[in-house]
């Protein structure tokens, strides 16, 4: 690869099937479509981390999130942690001390009180969430534009809570974050242009995140006659952790429960991406038209992906289940051939891949080099993934397991574990964990498992390396469980 400047374009819960070649709902994305084709994607990425905050932290730090500290969301009221366990591990530090100006416009969720700026990111600087539409610079935007909205609830995931699932967005499009955002990302660009240094620029936009608040302009922009269910959507959750069931009948209420509801909340998350997709295009025909196309690589991915009523109704992300770990992640530069790499890769791979190809030392991470992949598209660079997942309204420790020959293995202490051969089985409804036939296949990837926690240093580890040989299939594995807390 060569070249000289980065433009990281990240998204907030966007699932992996709604743009690009593996496409499967109508969305209206030509211009995250045209991205796709324009870059080596690759087609097995994954969050490490099916949470906003965790997964974010892994992302501009390369780590897991049990090095970095951040195994929850930063700013709820039972967080693991408020701040970065050490920011001296951002990556973009070694970037910064190569003399490279590095920008970050918008959702940041990486810290409760400490911005990006604190950590010398020019740009935008807002720490948490972000709450963009409550900050100085967005109402300054409004009146400096003569733009206003107002947002008409439509949808609830939980009364009780006025959890907002969908809304109308009454105003025109300029008065949405998302154009916001660009139009602020537009504005860095043209002054690290100006300045004649190289850059590394992100912009972080909240969409598609829920509540899916659409202008007035793309509401209902996806034909709804178009779309169908999830396969997945009849799934019973019977062979499926107790947790999964109780979380979507207890706080998502108001979950889909018939094709109807579920149809309408896959076009509401449509038409959603399909103004998201709009403001992307912006940004991409700015920087041809600027000129720097040419020496600015251009990434692409999300911090995770989301439920979207698959698997009987279940909505939101904190579940290790395809829909909610399976990212996006493209590459796009002239020097990096086009097309699919068929491998298992992590979007915190991002930042050792850019540094790499730069030529910045950046020390040791989790996160892998893809630079061999990019240059020549069977070079696989692991054997298998873990995944982590600490809880969202409750502390609750999960891990999954996958393999590069397309097996799942899910270790749930204290409930049931889960086995998917995702080759035969992509959508996850058979869970094999009690399949005479796939023991060998079982007793491997819990091997593995063990193995891959111990090499990543997982805390974890030790109960996972008990369980061996004492684990049980189904509702055994609870005996497992109480000798090992006994021990």
């Amino acid at each position: 690869m060569t070249f000289r400047n980065v433009l990281f374009i990240g998204v907030d819960q966007m699932r992996s099937d709604v743009a690009g070649p593996e496409k499967t709902v109508p969305a209206l994305t030509p211009h995250l479509d045209r991205l796709h084709a324009e870059s080596a994607r690759f087609t097995r990425a994954y969050s490490p981390c099916p949470l906003c905050s965790p997964a974010r932290a892994s992302i501009f730090t390369g780590d897991y999130a049990f090095r970095h500290g951040m195994g929850t969301n930063c700013d709820m009221y039972h967080s693991l942690s408020t701040e970065l366990a050490d920011p001296s591990r951002l990556l973009h530090h070694p970037l910064l001390d190569a003399g490279y100006r590095c920008g970050f416009i918008g959702k940041w969720h990486v810290g409760t009180t400490l911005g990006p700026g604190a950590f010398g990111f020019e740009g935008m600087d807002l720490a948490g969430y972000g709450n963009v539409t409550r900050s100085r610079g967005f109402l300054d935007y409004l009146k400096r534009n003569g733009l206003d909205y107002t947002v008409e609830p439509t949808t609830y995931f939980n009364p009780d809570e006025q959890t907002m699932a969908a809304g109308r967005w009454h105003g025109p499009v300029e008065s949405t974050p998302s154009y916001y955002l660009t139009e602020e990302t537009i504005g860095l660009l043209s002054e690290f242009k100006a300045s004649g240094a190289p850059f590394f620029a992100t912009v972080q936009y909240w969409d598609p995140h829920q509540p899916h608040l659409v202008a007035d302009a793309f509401h209902g922009i996806t034909d709804r006659s178009t779309l169908s269910p999830w396969y997945n959507f009849a799934d019973d959750l019977m062979s499926k952790p107790r947790r999964v069931k109780r979380e979507r009948d207890d706080f998502y209420r108001l979950h889909p429960r018939t094709e109807n509801d579920l149809i309408e909340y896959i076009g509401q998350y449509c038409d959603h991406m399909a103004m998201l997709d709009a403001q992307i295009g912006r940004l991409l025909a700015w920087l041809d038209e600027s000129g720097l196309s040419e020496d600015t690589l251009v990434v692409f991915t999300s911090d995770h992906g989301d439920m979207t009523g698959a698997h009987g109704g279940l909505i939101d992300k904190g579940l290790l289940y395809e829909e909610a770990i399976r990212v996006p992640l493209l590459f796009r530069h002239h020097s990096v051939r086009p097309g699919p790499r068929d491998i298992l890769a992590t979007n915190m791979d991002i930042m050792p891949t850019l540094l790499s190809g730069l030529g910045i030392e950046y020390g040791e991470r989790h996160g892998r080099d893809l630079t061999a992949a990019l240059k020549d598209p069977a070079t696989r660079v692991r054997e298998a993934l873990l995944i982590e997942y600490h809880g969202l309204r409750f502390l609750y420790s999960q891990r999954a397991l996958l393999s590069e020959d397309g097996w799942k293995f899910i270790f749930t202490p204290g409930d049931e574990d889960e086995l998917y051969d995702l080759n035969a089985d992509p959508d996850e409804l058979d869970n094999r964990i009690d399949d005479p036939a796939a023991k060998a296949v079982l007793d491997r990837m819990r091997d593995l498992m063990i193995a891959e926690t111990a090499r990543q240093e997982d805390p974890l580890r030790d109960c996972v390396a008990k369980f061996n040989g004492r684990w049980r299939t189904g509702s055994g594995q609870f005996d497992a469980t109480a000798a090992y807390l006994k021990t």
